[in-house]
């Protein structure tokens, strides 16, 4: 008879409150390592990879220090006080500090595998906090190391939360290569892990009717549809692109945007910016009736796939990015593709995908790939396709990422990598 797993510990500390969801009952034949993922989870890429681990019959707790909504299959746990106002500079750092011991007292109880950093800011630093027992898997986002940049402190809380990793994966090379460079991370502990394109949408692509899309989202079927399909906001360039849009209008009257207000951010301030650059696109679309469809409001993964494949051309001009899945959609649904100068889109063309790299100053260039704007040829479709289907499963990235937990996780000595004690 197969051998099971007792579930892991359940957490009754006082300072815990009640779980927004149970986890599904798994019992698999081969113990799988448990993980405790620190993240806002109220990130659909957090929360993708959650569901994803958990189907696979991982035991998953998401220790989140922002508010959210159940995860199917997931232990969602949510630091006290979450949602409260806190007035002033110190009610905010009360509010950091005591989410900080509740995520250790959570990492203490349930006694994960693997302890899994879902960016090398907010969660980095709370990460500091954490018991070093179990293994330490950072996945560090784009914006973060693009603020550790600007700022010391962010800096050295990314270089803290790095160093006391035993497994980095980034989603690009040049963001590995930074990461070994700048931030002193021996090779061997650095791997580059795409995240691909979700395989549910291998199979939507040939379901889709473009025609019928355009109507039901009120686009004229006649038109060359540009889609800016990232979150709008400034990382985006939301303003830049309605700008360049506004001055080749009238030249292209065929031409037909579509702005994507996207998944709402948690951070205040992130939220506001992004309520501007909607309104300026509002703005705009009132302006020139007809001619932009703003939407505004979050899209499931599968309509957003939908939107691109009823799209000629995407638009990924953002300030800074890694291996971008949202890039990736939209090369698997046909579109022509539009992407900033940025190290990680060049490797993705040096990989074989087919892009056009906007270069120069952007408003401009982008005036300019607008007005040649046009659908992409079909043997360049396909060539995109198969590079997707063969390179950029998401289902392959997963199972990569679990071989990562499975290597880190058995026979695990007491020490961690350089004799430090843990």
């Amino acid at each position: 008879m197969a051998a099971t797993r007792p579930d892991i510990p359940r957490v009754e500390s006082a300072d815990r409150p009640p779980r927004q969801q149970a986890v599904a009952d798994r019992t698999p034949a081969t113990a799988l390592p448990s993980v405790l993922m620190l993240c806002g989870a109220s990130s659909l890429h957090a929360r993708k990879w959650a569901v994803a681990l958990a189907e696979r019959g991982h035991p998953v707790i998401a220790a989140s220090w922002i508010g959210a909504e159940p995860i199917d299959g997931v232990d969602l746990r949510v630091a006290p006080g979450t949602g409260q106002t806190r007035y002033g500079r110190w009610g905010a750092v009360w509010q950091l500090v005591a989410a900080g011991w509740w995520m250790r007292r959570q990492v203490r109880e349930a006694r994960p595998d693997v302890l899994h950093v879902h960016s090398v800011g907010m969660a980095g630093l709370l990460s500091l906090l954490a018991p070093r027992r179990p293994a330490r898997v950072v996945t560090p986002w784009g914006v973060d190391l693009q603020s550790a940049r600007r700022s010391r402190i962010r800096r050295w809380v990314a270089r803290a939360a790095l160093r006391r990793s035993d497994l980095v994966l980034p989603t690009a090379g040049s963001v590995r290569t930074e990461i070994v460079e700048r931030y002193r991370i021996p090779v061997d502990r650095v791997r580059t892990v795409s995240w691909g394109v979700d395989d549910t949408l291998f199979a939507l692509r040939d379901t889709v009717m473009p025609a019928s899309v355009r109507r039901e989202f009120g686009i004229p079927v006649e038109a060359t549809v540009l889609f800016a399909a990232r979150t709008a906001g400034p990382v985006y360039r939301t303003s830049e692109v309605l700008r360049a849009f506004a001055q080749v209008a009238t030249t292209r009257p065929d031409l037909h945007l579509v702005v994507l207000a996207g998944h709402r951010p948690a951070e205040a301030a992130a939220a506001q910016a992004q309520r501007r650059c909607v309104t300026q696109a509002q703005e705009l679309a009132a302006s020139l009736p007809g001619r932009i469809t703003v939407l505004d409001r979050s899209l499931t993964p599968e309509d957003t796939f939908r939107l691109m494949r009823a799209s000629d051309v995407s638009i990924s001009v953002p300030r800074f990015d890694q291996r971008s899945c949202t890039v990736l959609e939209a090369a698997l649904a046909g579109c022509r593709l539009l992407l900033a100068d940025l190290p990680p889109y060049h490797e993705m063309v040096e990989d074989g995908l087919v892009a056009d790299i906007v270069t120069g100053p952007l408003e401009a260039a982008l005036s300019e790939q607008f007005l040649a704007a046009r659908p992409l040829e079909p043997p360049l479709r396909e060539r995109n396709r198969r590079f997707i289907e063969t390179s950029e499963s998401w289902s392959r990235q997963v199972s990569t990422v679990q071989e990562c937990y499975q290597r880190l996780t058995v026979d695990r000595p007491g020490q961690r990598r350089g004799g430090a004690a843990r």
